[in-house]
């Protein structure tokens, strides 16, 4: 099951356009977490301190990043990659 409940309009909305922006030029790690439902993405993550939009609550950002594990294993460089956000949780 992929992570990241909320669109990128979503989250914009949450923490507002800077916070969704800084945390996409943060450089992702792999989670390590296996999917449950048969998908095989490997998963990467991001994630920062955020305040949302308009209670000023302290809150954690993260955006998710799914790669086919095939391809990961025949690139040298990961920054060849595709790192479309697949989406974004607040907590």
């Amino acid at each position: 099951m992929k992570h990241g409940d909320y669109t990128r309009e979503q989250a914009i909305e949450h923490v507002g356009f800077d916070s969704v922006d800084q945390v996409e030029r943060l450089n992702c790690e792999p989670t390590d977490r296996q999917q449950t439902d048969g998908d095989e993405s490997v998963e990467f993550s991001a994630s920062l301190l955020a305040m949302t939009i308009p209670d000023g609550l302290n809150c954690r950002l993260t955006v998710y990043y799914y790669q086919d594990p095939e391809i990961l294993r025949q690139i040298e460089d990961l920054g060849s990659l595709n790192w479309e956000p697949n989406g974004y949780s607040i907590e």
